[in-house]
């Protein structure tokens, strides 16, 4: 098993991305968002179903090492994790343009 400072810098790299992402897909009109998300449920009901487990085992996986994280470690990623939410988006009670935190 992966040592802790590698998880939490995955952990982090992880979510920075998704944040990107949301923020790209945010900037978009509504019409487009409801078509990528169509695109996006139109690619995973094609992939097959031994791809489609594997997926979901890894995210299974992610999730239960981040639950088995020493309390303190998790409260420090979720604190920076919100920092730099905050930073982009103009401080706290700034714009939030979704996302789950």
């Amino acid at each position: 098993m992966a040592n802790w400072p590698t998880l939490l810098r995955l952990l982090l790299v992880l979510a920075t991305f998704f944040s990107l992402a949301g923020q790209a897909q945010a900037q978009l009109p509504p019409d487009e968002r409801r078509q990528l998300r169509q695109e996006m449920r139109d690619h995973w009901q094609q992939l097959p179903p031994d791809e489609k487990q594997r997926l979901r085992q890894e995210r299974h996986e992610r999730r239960e090492s981040f639950q088995q994280m020493p309390t303190e470690d998790r409260n420090r990623l979720r604190d920076e994790l919100r920092g730099q939410r905050d930073a982009r988006s103009g401080g706290p009670g700034g714009e939030h343009r979704g996302g789950r935190y």
